[in-house]
């Protein structure tokens, strides 16, 4: 299979000897950029015009490492990229290094209304047996906060380490060291008790310099409303809360096959019974190893799919496709990804069609197929692709590979920040579901 992506941003990167510099006696700075918009879409981050290294296509939840610059005055760039092969500018600032200080750099809010947070520190190194953390809250949506930060197995009786922390706030509270150890963070609502965030246990070791973002959770079977992203000045690493689930999809795409039921240890799993073909049928399920079956409705002694020992991991999203004929059937898993771009729609094809063969898909706004129509190539059963499309109304249809009269045509209206599917099946039609609506 050969996927045309609509072409996406790759920018060339600059020989930057002026701007990064391992000479001891220049005066320089350390930047660190954070990408923590939930819906924006990968970007590119520049320094006074050109691609930083590294930083071509920088997804959500993503960032540098501290980044030494030399000391100085930068335009600072974020560059999105959209479906087709389009860029727009979202973030531009004109930003003062000054010497022997740390700068972290987070996108934060949502698309329509982006911004850049910078908060700054004096770059120091904290002795072996401490730590130091800085936090910002980058939730747009979510009112200030109250974070803890202590192994008390309640908070009912203690006091906030950091209180009343607003959104894209840089508390003068902040950074705070601790001495190193084991940590358990909570987040609460500014003045309650109530806890919307627990990262169980954390070790922290002694020399840690942490920078912590609570940002958006867009994970399947989000529970908490943030994860927080915690950088050490290597990595970026996505610590979630202790009660996160999963998001699991089945989707009947067997044609003659009777409605079924999901099975785990011999019971029909509730939200999972009696799924139709052509349905798309979601849930949240705790996290853990399952012995699952896909069987007729109503008849759990026959198994029509096998699946022992299908482990299931916390903030996922999986979808399990029932593929196949009646005497063939079996499961097509798939890793899936729902975000929400605010930029363009994304549309996740899937050949489930025993019958058709090896196949072209073609997306045309003007309801005519042709060579520049193709979005997929030579697709063969159980082939998948994820599609970056801008927002409209289009003709899909699926061909034999190398011919232009349709097998399957349909018309579908997509939006920008809506998330779909579209699966080929044995009845010459496509099933199309709204994974993900967009924002109103």
């Amino acid at each position: 299979m050969r996927t045309r992506y609509l072409p996406l941003l790759f920018v060339s990167v600059f020989g930057l000897s002026g701007c990064f510099n391992d000479d001891d006696d220049t005066a320089t700075s350390k930047i660190r950029v954070t990408h923590a918009s939930s819906d924006a879409p990968l970007v590119a981050v520049e320094l006074n015009g050109d691609t930083v290294e590294g930083l071509e296509m920088v997804d959500y939840q993503q960032g540098s490492s501290l980044l030494r610059v030399d000391a100085g005055t930068y335009d600072v760039g974020v560059v999105a990229q959209l479906a087709g092969d389009e860029t727009t500018n979202v973030i531009e600032a004109n930003l003062d290094f000054a010497p022997d200080m740390q700068y972290d750099i987070v996108a934060l809010g949502q698309t329509a209304d982006i911004s850049a947070v910078v908060l700054s520190r004096e770059d120091m190194s904290p002795q072996g047996n401490e730590v130091r953390i800085d936090v910002l809250h980058a939730h747009p949506d979510v009112p200030p906060v109250d974070i803890y930060i202590g192994l008390d197995s309640t908070i009912d009786n203690i006091q906030p380490a950091v209180p009343g922390l607003a959104f894209a706030e840089d508390s003068d509270l902040l950074p705070v060291t601790l001495a190193a150890g084991t940590y358990r963070l909570r987040i609460t609502l500014a003045g309650s008790k109530d806890v919307v965030y627990d990262s169980g246990e954390l070790p922290l070791a002694g020399g840690s310099d942490l920078m912590i973002s609570a940002v958006p959770n867009v994970n399947g079977g989000a529970v908490s409303p943030v994860n927080l992203l915690v950088a050490d000045g290597e990595a970026v690493a996505v610590v979630r809360n202790t009660g996160e689930q999963a998001t699991v999809r089945v989707v009947h795409a067997v044609n003659e096959a009777p409605n079924v039921d999901v099975v785990a240890g011999g019971a029909a799993v509730g939200g999972y019974e009696n799924i139709a073909f052509k349905e798309y049928r979601s849930g949240d399920v705790a996290p853990g190893s399952y012995d699952l079956a896909v069987t007729p409705a109503g008849d759990p002694g026959t198994e029509l799919i096998s699946a022992p020992g299908t482990e299931i991991a916390a903030a996922t999203q999986t979808s399990i496709y029932a593929v196949g004929t009646v005497s063939t059937i079996e499961p097509l898993i798939i890793e899936e990804d729902l975000r929400s771009v605010a930029t363009y729609a994304k549309v996740r094809v899937v050949h489930a069609s025993t019958l058709a063969g090896t196949v072209d898909i073609h997306a045309s706004a003007d309801g005519t197929f042709s060579e520049e129509t193709i979005v997929v190539f030579g697709a063969i059963f159980k082939d998948t692709a994820v599609l970056n499309v801008p927002g409209g109304s289009y003709t899909l249809a699926v061909t034999a590979a190398g011919d232009l009269n349709p097998l399957i045509e349909q018309a579908v209206t997509i939006k920008d920040g809506g998330v779909y599917s579209v699966t080929a099946v044995d009845d010459l039609s496509l099933a199309v579901n709204v994974d993900t609506e967009p924002a109103q």
